[in-house]
């Protein structure tokens, strides 16, 4: 037994295994990192890092093996200083067999690319996701340097809580292994297949999504005072806008009526009719009007915009904290813990992890969360994709829909195969809700009928966790919610995953991924170097990154609530939750008084360091050198090495433009994959920037076994990307597709809840089980 978790942080320069380690830390981990902080000064970045310290003991790096001998967890993000200081994995493992290990990098431990030098850009490459950003005959732009990291940390927290319930069954620890190119190839998985299985492109589209995304609006555009997104998928989402906008006479004619033409065909067209109405109101009006209407529409904020939210304040998300002797706002959890859904309660976030440890469970320790059953109010992406990975560790998890009002994913429209329409229904097909609800059970319930809910009362009666991601109180009002929950069951988690929190002056947020990163602060900083802001519409950043800090979360009381017999209600807001990973920005705003300015794909530290291009049609490279030596080497190559322009670091930072243009008017004349082949075998960190069909093929995925096979009825065979990480003792299951409408309503009310065949035909055609 032992009375929390102990950690312990190698420590690096770098941000993943630092997030990883402070999330931990705040919420009841005994932490220590080992090793010196960055020397911060005015550095942004290195500053960021530093203030993950927080909550954490400080050691020398002389203690490794004094703090190990009590350690369940190792975290790394630095593979040679693992090696430099106790040997290698190898050794660890045969040292502390109790001990889990977790390592984060760019392409992985194992893999064909797993020895190549690498940054986060080149993850950001392979993955799909620089294909997807800036404009489409420019060069594919990437997120700034510092917020992805933060995604590998999340992620590497997540994992090592997973193989921590594994040893609970077998005592024996093991490595938990994040490529940050797997994690972003999950969340690309995802979202391009909003578009591909649509008939739409994955492509560079400036400030609109492809092809709008289907249906208008998906774009930012200029109001008043700065810039809006807005966003619908729904008619009804749309005609509250029409409504807000006065009712125009156009909103009538004919012409713009079909919002899959007006996204698709003409959204320019509409945008000229849109945009009067929004010069005549400033962002701080259009952010109240859209909370009071329930529109889908956000002001593009800035940090300084940020750190000045007042709903951030009231709730605790963000606070003050010293770093290397500077008074910063920095953000908290993006979550709170509370032992009744009720505004005020005590916060117990900081106590999950602070608990004795649970009983040891019998089970197959390759399946830790087997025998545990999870209930999914959720739809769309960011709360089922949290049912989906814990279906994957073992827990069976039962989806619940209304059979007339179905999941959103279920009606994306017409089915595209590699361009070609599938005849058949979309509700059974469509690929995009496949990969976010593979391997659950299926079932169909009208939860506004008084049997429904009884039937929902007998389920979470034997369940251990519900998730939902609705907005606040929609639960409640259906004559469900936590507190009817745990009065039959005292020992239920309850994950709610609304845009902006169940309570305060936020709380009436409605957002889809793209509204929500507007609000973060996230568009702002996407874009061409001295140019406005273009942002990162296509890759829809804020769902997946909400599910991996929900499944965190949810681990983590799933834990306390084995250890205690005690349940908890989570409040997560998906918006703090993206808030909370543009750290290195909201320390650069408070430093230098001023909203960073998009910096294309260059790094604050490193130059060259960018995507240039390679001979032929759209194909581009990263090419990043990472170190002196790596430099000269580059510059031999390139015939730079007497330039003085660039012979320190300093002066290639200095110089960063004149470089840029040096490397383009070199790269563009070569092959792209040979050169990326050239480049590797002299130490620079380069990787092809891939199209969304390159990423599906390439051989590191295979390898690292991130894509699974599924049948899906009408479709064919689909590959669905899994859980973002490779465990040494276990591998994630992905055994069948998501589930049908209704599939499992005779397993799930018959066997589980003990129906008879008469009786759930009664109630089906009663419309409760509907």
């Amino acid at each position: 037994m032992t009375d929390t978790i102990r950690v312990v942080e190698l420590a690096s320069l770098d941000i993943p295994a630092a997030y990883a380690g402070w999330l931990l830390a705040a919420m009841g981990a005994t932490v220590t990192r080992v090793g010196d902080l960055p020397a911060a000064g005015d550095d942004s970045l290195a500053l960021a890092a530093a203030s993950l310290a927080q909550g954490k003991t400080l050691v020398p790096r002389d203690s490794l093996e004094a703090v190990l001998e009590s350690a369940d967890v190792l975290l790394c993000d630095d593979r040679e200083a693992l090696v430099l200081a106790v040997g290698g994995l190898d050794v660890l493992i045969a040292r502390y067999p109790r001990l889990v290990i977790g390592v984060h990098s760019i392409f992985g431990l194992d893999g064909p690319y797993a020895d190549i030098p690498a940054t986060a850009l080149d993850a950001q490459a392979l993955s799909g996701v620089a294909w997807a950003l800036g404009e489409p005959d420019r060069a594919p732009l990437s997120i700034p340097a510092g917020i992805l990291e933060h995604q590998g940390g999340a992620v590497l927290a997540a994992g090592t809580l997973a193989a921590l319930t594994a040893r609970e069954r077998d005592g024996l620890g093991q490595v938990v292994d994040v490529a940050l190119a797997d994690v972003l190839a999950s969340y690309v998985g995802g979202n391009s297949r909003f578009y591909i299985h649509h008939g739409m492109a994955w492509h560079r589209n400036g400030r609109r999504a492809s092809s709008s995304g289907g249906a208008y609006p998906f774009a930012i555009l200029p109001c008043a005072d700065g810039e809006v997104c807005l966003c619908g998928r729904s008619r009804d989402e749309w005609n509250r806008l029409v409504t807000v906008m006065g009712n125009p006479a156009w909103a009538a004619d004919p012409r713009y009526q079909s919002l899959r033409a007006m996204g698709r065909d003409y959204p320019d067209e509409v945008d000229a009719l849109v945009k009067p109405w929004l010069a005549q109101h400033d962002m701080a009006e259009l952010e109240r009007l859209a909370i009071a209407n329930n529109l889908i529409m956000s002001p593009v904020r800035s940090i300084a915009d940020v750190i000045a939210t007042p709903g951030f304040h009231a709730d605790g998300f963000l606070h003050d904290q010293d770093v290397a002797g500077r008074k910063l706002t920095l953000p908290g959890l993006p979550f709170r813990a509370t032992a009744a859904r009720r505004d005020g309660e005590r916060d117990l976030a900081s106590g999950l992890l602070a608990t004795d440890a649970p009983p040891a469970s019998t089970g197959p320790a390759n399946r830790p969360l087997a025998g545990m059953r999870v209930i999914d109010f959720g739809w769309v992406w960011s709360a089922p994709w949290v049912g989906t990975m814990l279906g994957e560790l073992g827990a069976e998890v039962i989806k619940i829909e209304h059979g007339k009002r179905p999941d959103t994913l279920r009606l994306s429209g017409k089915i595209f195969r590699d361009g070609v329409l599938v005849e058949g229904s979309s509700t059974q097909m469509s690929p995009m809700y496949h990969q976010v609800n593979h391997g659950k059970l299926g079932v169909t319930l009208n939860a506004k009928e008084p049997r429904a809910v009884e039937l929902i009362r007998e389920l979470i009666a034997t369940s251990d966790l519900v998730i939902e991601n609705m907005s606040p109180g929609s639960l409640e009002r259906s004559g469900l919610g936590y507190e009817l929950f745990r009065s039959v069951n005292p020992r239920i988690v309850m994950l709610a995953m609304s845009a902006a929190g169940q309570f305060g002056v936020l709380a009436g947020m409605r957002a889809y991924a793209p509204t929500m990163s507007s609000f973060a602060g996230l568009e702002a900083l996407v874009g061409y170097p001295d140019e406005a802001p273009i942002g990162a519409l296509n890759v829809g950043l804020g769902d997946p990154n909400a599910s991996v800090h929900g499944l965190l979360t949810a681990l983590a009381a799933l834990r306390r609530a084995r250890a205690t017999g005690e349940g908890c209600y989570i409040d997560l807001s998906q918006v703090e939750a993206l808030a909370g990973t543009l750290r290195p920005q909201i320390v650069a705003t408070q430093i230098k008084g001023e909203q960073p300015t998009p910096t294309g794909n260059r790094h604050p530290h490193i130059a060259p360091h960018g995507i240039y291009p390679a001979s032929g049609e759209d194909r581009w490279l990263t090419l990043a050198a990472v170190n002196e030596s790596a430099w000269c080497s580059l510059a031999t190559m390139v015939g730079l090495a007497s330039d003085k322009r660039f012979g320190d670091r300093a002066s290639r930072l200095a110089n960063v433009a004149e470089l840029d243009a040096a490397m383009a008017a070199w790269t563009v004349t070569q092959e792209r994959d040979d050169l990326v082949a050239r480049l590797r075998a002299i130490g620079i960190a380069a990787t092809p920037v891939l199209s969304i069909d390159e990423m599906w093929r390439d051989p590191h995925f295979s390898a690292r076994g991130v894509k699974h096979p599924v049948d899906i009825p009408g479709y064919g065979t689909e590959e669905v990307f899994r859980g973002p990480w490779r465990f040494s003792r276990m591998a994630p299951v992905i055994d069948r597709r998501g589930p049908l409408p209704g599939e499992h309503n005779t397993q799930v009310f018959g066997g589980l809840l003990g129906l008879s065949d008469t009786t759930i035909a009664e109630l089906s055609a009663a419309g409760v089980i509907a």
